[in-house]
This record gives structure tokens, C-alpha cells and sequence, in this order.
């Protein structure tokens, strides 16, 4: 099913400098700088061809201005995943592969209309994506400098690194204390970690984490929670025994986040680590049910409580 063909609908090819527009039907295509200027001349652009929906793909910090400037100009935003606009154009017979090519295929693509729309993210998530982020990649920096120093003779060189460890453990504390004050900014972000901070496990840092990876959360259901995060079940075929979960896929930083919420979890709950014969089998067992469990606490806005609440009968 299509739009009517009255609507007019354009697709952006998001570049790191440029932004590749081309506006269906009709096709006609433009280039603009992805700049302040560029973004505005755009906008008045897609206003003389009475565009109101716009697709694009998501391209990290590339195109989050360009979003930010549409939706408040009142244009219908649409992020599609790059495989689905790929996909789509092989379905057209188009593999040839350039900004502008792209632009057209999602201008048609567009034109379908059963597309969801995708509002832009608040500021103070973009901010807290952004913190983690960092703070993530010193983490990772610090395990590997870590690492390093293990195997180091040269007394110069292991101070070097001892003294680079320090500096990166100032830098994540930092980060850390950035990360509560960002959320302690936002009323909706902060009940959303008072939320997840109530599972055991789960403590303010990885609730932050969790909120800056997956802000669908509590908007999922349990198959689709797990299966975001990688932890779906496996198949009886597979050569799994039958009850084993193994990660597939999925995000890389909630998942690890939530694997040493499971560590916690199992510590806390000593049940659960004895009715299973392998660890890593109970870990991504319990990965998931805290990410389905998690999803539902938000979707529900209450805080977890060891019994579950009682529910009461008609009269």
C-alpha cells in the first residue's frame, strides 16, 4: 500500500558533509553541505515541493541536527534501518550503490504507508548517550592498558602505563558522577533508573548504561526484549541442549552490561546458580529474564518487590 500520489515524499542520503535529498514524485534531487546553512536551505527545499514526510537511516551523531531541525519544521521523520533500505532496493533491481541512488530508494521507500514515524531523541538522552559512550570506551581502554601492564619488564614503561591507569580512573569517575547529575536533570529519566536501580544487580551505573543503549525499553515485550539484547532462546535443533540460551547478535553494551547484572544477580540468588550445571548457561539465563523483567517494571512504572503484587478479586 502506497500513499497517495498528491503527497510528496522525499529520502535523505546522510552524509558526514554533505546530505543527499531527492523528493518523490517527480525525482528531482539536490545537494546540500550538512551544515547550520545547508540544513536550513534543505528544509525551505523540501517546503517549495510541500514535502511533510522525510526518510533517512540513522548514521550516529551525523544525522541527529538534521532530525532535530525537520521534526520542528512539522515534517513527519522517518529513521529506516540501512539492511531494510538495502533489502528494498534489491527488491527494485537497483545494486548499484551511491548517495544520490540511496536518496531516491528511500524517497520511495517513503512512499509506503504503513511507515511508523521516529521523533527525535530528547536532548538530556543524546547528552547521556554521549557520557556513556566515553565513559565506556575508557573502561575499555582502561582493561586494556590493564593487560599490558601485566606484561611489561621495563620498569619506565610500567609506570608509564600506571600512571596513564590512574589518569583514566580519575576520568571514569568523572564520568560516572556526569552520568547521575544528567539524570538526575531529567524527572522521566530519573524514575526510569529508580526503576531498573530496584532489580538486584542493577546498580546507578548500569541503569545508566541501560537507558542510554536501549531507550526502547518498557515499549518491547519480553520476545523482543531478549531478542534485542541477544539473548533469545535457541532452537531444539540447534544443538543446544533443550532450556539453553546463548547470546546471538544483539547490542554489545547493554548485553555486557546486563551480563554483570547477572553475575550480581546469581551471587544474590544462590537458587538459581545451583539448579543449573554450567555457569554460562544460568548467566544468559538470567540475562534474560532480567531484561524481560526490566521491561515490564517500566512498562508498568513500579519498582520491583520480592513477591509479586497481589491482584484483586471482583466481588
Amino acid at each position: 500500500m502506497t500513499l497517495p500520489s498528491v503527497q510528496a515524499v522525499a529520502g535523505i542520503a546522510v552524509g558526514k558533509r554533505w546530505l543527499d535529498a531527492c523528493c518523490e514524485p517527480g525525482g528531482q534531487t539536490r545537494r546540500f553541505a550538512n551544515d547550520k546553512p545547508g540544513r536550513r536551505a534543505l528544509r525551505n527545499w523540501l517546503r517549495g515541493h510541500s514535502v511533510r514526510r522525510v526518510v533517512f537511516e540513522p548514521t550516529g551523531r551525523y544525522h541527529r541536527e538534521l532530525h532535530q531541525c525537520l521534526a520542528a519544521d512539522g515534517c513527519e521523520t522517518i529513521l529506516v534501518r540501512p539492511d531494510c533500505a538495502r533489502r528494498f532496493a534489491q527488491a527494485l533491481g537497483l545494486l548499484a550503490k551511491t548517495d544520490r541512488l540511496d536518496a531516491a530508494v528511500l524517497a520511495r521507500y517513503g512512499r509506503l504507508a504503513d511507515l511508523q514515524a521516529t521523533p527525535p531523541e530528547e536532548r538530556n538522552l543524546r547528552q547521556l548517550k554521549d557520557l556513556v559512550l566515553v565513559c565506556q570506551r575508557f573502561v575499555d581502554d582502561r582493561a586494556d592498558l590493564g593487560k599490558l601492564a601485566a606484561e611489561l619488564d621495563c620498569a619506565a614503561a610500567a609506570q608509564a602505563v600506571r600512571r596513564q591507569l590512574q589518569t583514566l580512573d580519575a576520568h571514569i569517575r568523572a564520568l560516572d558522577a556526569a552520568l547521575l547529575k544528567a539524570i538526575a536533570a531529567d524527572a522521566a529519566l530519573q524514575r526510569r533508573a529508580e526503576v531498573l536501580q530496584s532489580i538486584p544487580g542493577i546498580g546507578p551505573v548500569n541503569a545508566a548504561g541501560l537507558l542510554a543503549a536501549m531507550p526502547e525499553l518498557g515499549r518491547l515485550g519480553r520476545r523482543a526484549a531478549a531478542a534485542l539484547l541477544g539473548v533469545a532462546p535457541c532452537a531444539n535443533d540447534s544443538g543446544q541442549r533443550e532450556g539453553r540460551r546463548r547470546i546471538r547478535g544483539g547490542r554489545r553494551a547493554p548485553r555486557e552490561r546486563m551480563y554483570m547484572a547477572a553475575v550480581a544477580a546469581l551471587r544474590w540468588n544462590p537458587p538459581l546458580r545451583a539448579r543449573s550445571k554450567q555457569a554460562k548457561v544460568a548467566l544468559v539465563a538470567v540475562m534474560r529474564k532480567l531484561i524481560v523483567l526490566a521491561d515490564a517494571l517500566l512498562r508498568a512504572d513500579r519498582l520491583w518487590q520480592p513477591a509479586p503484587p497481589t491482584r484483586e478479586v471482583p466481588a
